[in-house]
């Protein structure tokens, strides 16, 4: 079901295809990230476009606008701390009536090219006359409609109407079937205006005689070009940001000769291309895809929405790389890229400067992409990736470590060591170790010492199950570290179980540091969380568990000695995570510990959408008031029939870990 529709009511109205629903024919609408949670905002946008409607980033494109806006003088200031300059239109404009499928617009008025715009009136009343033109965003590389050159003169068009509506009209919209009138949600309703440089230059302009134009285009014409800096801006973020590099003019995409001609017959779509799943947890992702070395491109792009705390861009474009590296046929076109489900305008103009720069054509460039090449080549982004390798170091904290000044790791520990939690000091002290990740036959030995110390703290239980979980489970060589779950049939064996075994663990010196130790599941007999709302990435520690340090004691003392003569324990330190869960909900936690980070976001947005349950871990709770919990897992034996039962039961049908890879 739809998220946070109405109180008391449910959306009857199926979600239909691109084009066809019915804000299809509304105009580009923008939502304001105003009083919205992320969450809340990504869940309208996505309903909003489910049922034909047009989004935009840039409110400058926006015909209408949606907000949780209750007064017009807020709505006004809203528009121009955005830099949209308005006047009130009027009271009951003529526009405040929706225009719905079935309705006609009146027809578009045009200016004649040689005589001032004078408004036409008539006993009706004001006659509302656009002249506005519709364009994309030119970072999508797609072309105004209305070319210039056609024209004679080029004269400006008057200001557009912009109105803003509750963001009950979507809502409402979507439960009656039909866009519905805005004349009880509207807000504000006003005139663009330019601002008081832009009028005062237009004037001059005006005035100007014809042979004072032409010289002053000659002077322009013989100017060197300008060069071009932008910034790096998340379209929407809750922290406004100041990183300043160059980025390359995007490219349009475009059908070459060779593309018409080609005769090959286009590789047969698999059916999830077909019916436009977007769900990642809906299809198998291979660990290894024909199309790595663009995905690599794209995740490099991910990575600077990352550092630049543009969340989200970081979250279209995992939505692009999952879709991708679902993909089982190599791309050959930026169209095949259009025709992926999550892949808009933007992913196919990369792919297309992709290959004009060697992808896919097994020349010596390496088909390298410029937004992608700054990850690399340009300094502050260079120093943020760095700093927010550092285990305990989130990106914001990346930030403000470089605008203190510190450029690299003997900056930190020389000026700022002090200022450290203990978990960034560790991740200092041991960076390059815990960058090196774990092998699987290390992530194996491992796993089995937890193993022997589970069952040597609880001797009279027998066949303490201990899985390996995460990038293993999901087939990678290397990992950056090893998750495990221990469970066991009975309670009484898990209760408690992670203190026993960690101070086991500690006493033979396996574990160096515990960083953090969680008795969640325990404290609340270890039942399913329970439900409390849409409060997602909130509980993280929904089960037992322990973040540690790891080192093999054993070693050749004869061998180990630093410049002093002290033992030196020469084995590497590793990040290990030991995780506890009652059996009956196993297959739950197996599966949420398994699958890439997509994957699990999917995974828990299509258990809300298909069931209204909260999927978790721990378990499955209804999204209701009782909150009840639903058992996906009876019947199971082991927990890998557990974890198939409830990706069955869920709706979503059994893949294996090493096709989750969503990257």
């Amino acid at each position: 079901m739809d998220a946070d529709p109405p109180s008391g009511c449910s959306s009857s109205a199926k979600p239909t295809e691109s084009g066809q629903g019915i804000f299809s024919s509304q105009p580009t609408v923008f939502i304001l990230p105003t009083h919205l949670s992320l969450d809340k905002l990504h869940e309208t946008e996505r309903r909003l476009v489910e049922h034909g409607g047009k989004i935009t980033y840039d409110i400058t494109e926006a015909g209408l606008i949606l907000g949780k806006i209750g007064q017009k003088k807020r709505a006004a200031l809203e528009l121009r701390s955005r830099g949209i300059r308005t006047e009130e239109s009027p009271s009951t404009p003529v526009s405040t009536q929706a225009i719905s499928l079935g309705e006609k617009q009146p027809p578009v008025k045009r200016r004649k090219i040689e005589q001032d715009y004078k408004p036409v009136r008539d006993g009706a009343g004001p006659e509302i006359v656009d002249l506005s033109t519709e364009s994309e965003s030119e970072k999508d590389g797609v072309r105004s409609r209305h070319d210039p050159s056609q024209h004679l003169v080029q004269v400006q068009d008057p200001p557009g109407t912009i109105t803003l509506l509750k963001l009950e009209w979507l809502d409402r919209s979507i439960i009656a079937g039909k866009s519905l009138s805005y004349e009880s949600f509207l807000i504000y309703q006003g005139q663009k205006t330019n601002s008081p440089g832009e009028t005062s230059a237009k004037l001059i302009s005006e005035k100007l005689p014809s042979e004072i134009l032409q010289r002053a285009k000659e002077d322009a014409a013989s100017q060197p070009p300008p060069v071009l800096t932008t910034r790096f801006h998340p379209r929407r973020s809750k922290e406004s940001h100041d990183w300043t590099s160059i980025q390359k003019p995007p490219t349009l995409v475009r059908t070459t000769t060779s593309e018409n001609d080609e005769t090959a017959t286009p590789p047969d779509q698999p059916e999830w291309v077909k019916n436009q799943i977007l769900y990642a947890c809906l299809r198998s992702a291979p660990l290894h895809t024909p199309n790595a070395d663009f995905l690599a491109q794209l995740i490099k792009i991910r990575r600077i929405r990352q550092l630049t705390l543009d969340d989200i861009g970081v979250r279209a474009y995992s939505t692009s790389i999952a879709t991708l590296s679902a993909y089982p046929h190599v791309l050959k076109r930026p169209s095949e890229v259009l025709a992926l489900p999550g892949c808009d305008v933007k992913i196919a103009n990369l792919f297309s400067e992709f290959q004009q720069h060697g992808g896919c054509n097994h020349t010596d460039d390496d088909g390298n992409v410029a937004a992608a090449d700054a990850l690399d080549t340009d300094p502050m982004l260079s120093v943020l990736n760095t700093f927010n390798k550092i285990w305990g170091v989130g990106a914001k904290t990346a930030r403000e470590f470089y605008l203190k000044g510190w450029r690299d790791l003997d900056d930190i520990v020389e000026y700022g060591w002090d200022s450290l939690s203990r978990v960034q000091q560790i991740g200092v002290k041991f960076f390059d170790e815990f960058e090196a990740g774990v092998s699987r036959v290390e992530s194996e030995t491992i796993a089995d010492l937890v193993r022997r110390h589970a069952q040597r703290v609880r001797p009279d239980a027998e066949n303490i199950d201990c899985i390996i979980v995460g990038g293993y489970r999901r087939g990678k060589e290397i990992s950056g570290d090893v998750d495990i779950i221990l469970t066991h049939r009975d309670d009484s064996v898990t209760r408690n179980l992670i203190v026993d075994v960690v101070s086991s663990l500690e006493k033979e010196a396996y574990i160096t540091h515990t960083l953090s130790l969680h008795l969640t599941s325990t404290l609340r007999e270890q039942s399913t969380l329970p439900f409390r709302g849409d409060e997602t990435g909130k509980h993280f520690d929904s089960l037992d568990k322990a973040l540690v340090v790891w080192q093999d004691p054993i070693f050749d003392s004869t061998d180990a000695s630093d410049a002093e003569g002290r033992k030196r324990n020469p084995n590497p330190h590793r990040r290990v995570d030991i995780i506890i869960s009652p059996w009956r909900t196993v297959g739950c936690a197996v599966l949420g510990w398994s699958g890439d980070t997509t994957f699990q976001r999917d995974l828990r947005r299509f258990a809300k959408k298909a069931h209204g349950w909260k999927f978790d871990s721990s378990g499955v709770r209804e999204r209701t008031a009782g909150g009840e919990v639903v058992d996906l897992e009876y019947g199971g034996e082991t927990w890998e029939e557990r974890e198939r039962l409830v990706m069955e039961r869920l709706g979503i049908g059994w893949r294996p870990p090493e096709e989750r890879c969503t990257r």
